[in-house]
C-alpha cells in the first residue's frame, strides 16, 4: 500500500470509531486535508483493493480486512510515537507528523522489535491504546470531560485529537495527563464546561474540547 492509501485507511478508521458509520466522502476528506474529488477516488481505489464495503450515495465502512490494516497502521504510529517521545525527546505536539511518515514502513519484524524494545507499552504519548501485534485492540469505555457532572472530579489519561495545535492549547491550560480535575460549572447557553485544576485555577473550555480528552472519574 502506498503511503497515502495507509492515511487514508487509518483516518477512516479514526472516524468510523468517532461514531461516523456509514462514513461519507465529504468527512473523509475533511479529515485528511483533501478535496471530496480525490477522497471520493481513494475510496474506490480501496473498494477494489477489498478493504472497504462500499455503495453509491450510502457512504463506506470497513470491511474485516481493512479494519485489520487499519489497526496495524495505527499500531506502528503509535510505537513510533511514543518512541520519538521517549527515546529521542521530541516534544509530544510534533511527533503525530513524524509517525505519518514513520507508519508506511511496514515491517512486522521492526515493529514487533520496536515494541518489545519500548516494554511493550498499553498506551502511546496521547493516553491512546496501543493495537497488539494481532491487531487487538481493546475495547474500554472512554469518558470525556463533558460526561462529567457539577463538582465531580476526574484526572485527564489521554486525547482524542493528536494535532500539535490542539495539544499546544491543552497545554497551555495545564490538561496534561495525569492532572487532577473538577467541573465547577456546565454553561447551558453554548454547553460549554467550567473546570478547575487542583481547585487553584479555573478555566471555560468549549463542548467541542471538552470531547476531546479522556478522564478517568477520581475514586
Amino acid at each position: 500500500m502506498t503511503a497515502a492509501e495507509q492515511e487514508y485507511i487509518k483516518q477512516i478508521y479514526t472516524g468510523i470509531a468517532d461514531g461516523h458509520l456509514p462514513m461519507q466522502t465529504y468527512m473523509l476528506a475533511e479529515l485528511v486535508g483533501a478535496k471530496p474529488a480525490s477522497a471520493t477516488d481513494m475510496v474506490k481505489k480501496l473498494t477494489l483493493k477489498g478493504l472497504l464495503n462500499y455503495r453509491k450515495n450510502h457512504g463506506f465502512s470497513l470491511t474485516e480486512s481493512g479494519e485489520q490494516v487499519a489497526l496495524q497502521i495505527i499500531r506502528r504510529h503509535r510505537l513510533w510515537e511514543l518512541f520519538l517521545t521517549e527515546n529521542l525527546k521530541i516534544d509530544w505536539k510534533q511527533v503525530h507528523a513524524m509517525a505519518n511518515e514513520l507508519q508506511s514502513i511496514n515491517s512486522d519484524l521492526l515493529v514487533n522489535n520496536l515494541e518489545a524494545y519500548l516494554g511493550y507499552p498499553v498506551y502511546d504519548p496521547h493516553g491512546e491504546v496501543i493495537p497488539d501485534a494481532k491487531g487487538h485492540l481493546p475495547q474500554t469505555e472512554r469518558m470525556e470531560i463533558y460526561d462529567l457532572k457539577v463538582n465531580q472530579g476526574a484526572t485527564v489519561t489521554g486525547f482524542r485529537d493528536s494535532g500539535s495545535a490542539f495539544l499546544a492549547y491543552i497545554e497551555k491550560l495545564g490538561l496534561l495527563i495525569g492532572v487532577r480535575i473538577q467541573v465547577t460549572s456546565l454553561i447551558e447557553y453554548n454547553h460549554s464546561v467550567e473546570i478547575a485544576i487542583s481547585q487553584v485555577s479555573s478555566f471555560i473550555i468549549t463542548k467541542e474540547t471538552a470531547q476531546k480528552i479522556y478522564v478517568t472519574i477520581n475514586e
